[in-house]
């Protein structure tokens, strides 16, 4: 599906925008945080809560947001601090006040311009559903063409893991 990525990348931005998304376009991965930052600063956003995607490791959103005055939370627990069940309802807390939320997805549709997130560790589908304002980065190669391969692939994960996630 590499050879098709661009096309998908394309038909996706296109199915999104058709449903009132808002599509942006980066080059860069540090092009991509510029404009969450200019997102955050524009909505003078006072809190933020992000997801641990892949795609949003090793980008500088701490001291970023630090800058311009934006509380940025990454939505996971950390067994080390002990007390899982009160951290997840402080994290259930921050994430209903937050102003924008952030997130990868583990797959886009092209076909419908629709963002998948599969709950795990380190990833809420909370940032995505409770923020007033909400952003998917999109990296070349996560995009399927339609919700048929993508039920593919759950089946197939499903057999293979003998359990599922939401998503």
């Amino acid at each position: 599906m590499d050879d098709r990525a661009d096309e998908l990348l394309e038909q996706l931005a296109q199915s999104a925008s058709d449903i009132g998304w808002q599509v942006e376009r980066a080059a860069s991965a540090e092009a991509a945080l510029d404009y969450i930052v200019d997102v955050a600063r524009s909505l003078e956003a006072k809190s933020a809560m992000r997801s641990a995607h892949p795609v949003l490791d090793g980008l500088d959103f701490e001291s970023r947001f630090s800058a311009i005055g934006v509380e940025l939370e990454l939505m996971a627990v950390h067994e080390s601090r002990g007390d899982l069940e009160r951290q997840r309802a402080d994290l259930r807390e921050k994430v209903v006040r937050a102003e924008l939320g952030i997130t990868g997805v583990d797959y886009a549709i092209a076909e419908t311009g629709s963002c998948v997130i599969v709950a795990k560790k380190g990833v809420s589908r909370l940032v995505s559903l409770l923020p007033p304002a909400y952003i998917a980065v999109v990296r070349r190669g996560e995009v399927l063409p339609s919700l048929d391969e993508l039920f593919v692939l759950r089946r197939q994960y499903l057999l293979a893991h003998e359990g599922a996630s939401y998503m």
